[in-house]
C-alpha cells in the first residue's frame, strides 16, 4: 500500500512538473503573441480608394518595413488628425469605410499595418516588438508637415484599442485625447473568452499564466489625464460588454466618459454617426457647442 501512495505521489509530482514547464515555456517563447497576431497572410497589392492620401514605409532596424498612410480631407485645412489603430482583421483596404465618415467632416487619418499584415513585412511575434513600432510610427508622423501643430487624438477599435490606450498613456502630451470602442480590458481578460483558440475551453483559469500583458489596458488607462472616451455595445458578441465597462471602471472617471451603444461590434461610427462624429468635434475643442 505504501509503494502504491509513494507512485501516486510521484505520478502526481511529475504531472505537476509538466504543467508548471509547459506553461513557463508557452509564456516564455511567446506562442500566444503568434496566435494573437496571426492574420493567415492577408494582404494585397495596391491601396485601392477614392481618397486623397500619402503613402509611407517606415524601415526598423531588424529590416522590416511599417506600411502606413495619411488620408487627407478635401478640405483646404483639416481639423486635426485621427491616429487609427484598426483591429485585428482589419488591414488599411478593409479600414476605408470608416473614414468616410470622419473625411467629410475635415479630418484627415492615418494609420498602419502592424508587421506580417497588409503592405508590412517583419514577424509579428512578439508584442514588446509591436509595442516598439506603434511608438516609432506615431513619433515619426507627428513630425509630418501635416500633422504637426495640429490636435491628435487616438482612435483605437476592438485588439486595437489595446494599442491605442498604451500609445495615449506613453505620448499623452502630444495628444487632444482618445477613444476606443469594443476594446477589452486585458489580454488575458480576453484570452479567457477565446480560450477555445489554445483548446482550453474546460481550463480558462490557466490562461492568465500562459499569457504575456504588455498591453494592460486597464492599468495604463489609469495614467491617462486627457479626455478619454470608452465606447461599447451592449451587444457585443465578439468582446463582451463586461470587458468595456471593466475598463471604465478601471479609469480615472474625472475625464473618462463611458458611452454605452447597441449594435454589432465597432459599429457606432455607422449606427450613430452624427452623435461619434460631434464626440471627437468636442474633444477637439472642449467649448464648442
Amino acid at each position: 500500500m505504501r509503494k502504491f501512495g509513494k507512485i501516486i505521489k510521484g505520478s502526481f509530482v511529475i504531472i505537476i512538473t509538466v504543467l508548471l514547464l509547459s506553461t513557463l515555456y508557452i509564456r516564455f517563447s511567446r506562442y500566444t503573441d503568434t496566435i494573437i497576431y496571426k492574420t493567415n497572410d492577408v494582404g494585397y497589392d495596391t491601396l485601392k480608394t477614392v481618397f486623397t492620401y500619402e503613402e509611407y514605409y517606415f524601415k526598423m532596424d531588424d529590416h522590416a518595413k511599417i506600411h502606413g498612410v495619411l488620408f487627407k480631407t478635401d478640405t483646404i485645412h483639416s481639423k486635426g488628425t485621427i491616429f487609427h489603430y484598426a483591429g485585428k482583421g482589419m488591414h488599411l483596404q478593409t479600414s476605408l469605410k470608416y473614414y468616410k465618415t470622419i473625411l467629410s467632416r475635415g479630418f484627415q487619418v492615418f494609420s498602419f499595418e502592424r508587421r506580417d499584415f497588409g503592405k508590412s513585412t517583419g514577424s509579428a511575434d512578439n508584442s514588446r516588438i509591436l509595442k516598439e513600432d506603434a511608438l516609432f510610427v506615431f513619433d515619426e508622423i507627428i513630425k509630418h508637415e501635416d500633422v504637426i501643430d495640429k490636435p491628435i487624438i487616438i482612435w483605437g477599435q476592438s485588439l486595437g484599442g489595446a494599442f491605442a490606450v498604451m500609445n495615449a498613456a506613453e505620448r499623452q502630451e502630444n495628444i487632444r485625447g482618445l477613444i476606443v470602442e469594443g476594446t477589452f480590458s486585458s489580454f488575458p481578460d480576453i484570452g479567457k473568452v477565446y480560450a477555445n483558440a489554445l483548446h482550453l475551453e474546460n481550463f480558462k483559469w490557466i490562461v492568465p499564466l500562459l499569457m504575456n500583458n504588455d498591453f494592460p489596458a486597464e492599468k495604463e488607462i489609469k495614467r491617462i489625464t486627457k479626455p478619454v472616451l470608452i465606447i461599447h455595445s451592449t451587444v457585443d458578441t465578439e468582446v463582451p460588454y463586461v470587458l468595456g465597462k471593466k475598463l471604465y471602471e478601471a479609469s480615472n472617471k474625472s475625464n473618462t466618459e463611458f458611452w454605452k451603444i447597441q449594435g454589432k461590434h465597432i459599429r457606432g461610427i455607422f449606427d450613430y454617426e452624427d452623435e461619434y462624429i460631434k464626440k471627437i468635434e468636442k474633444m477637439i475643442t472642449p467649448n464648442a457647442n
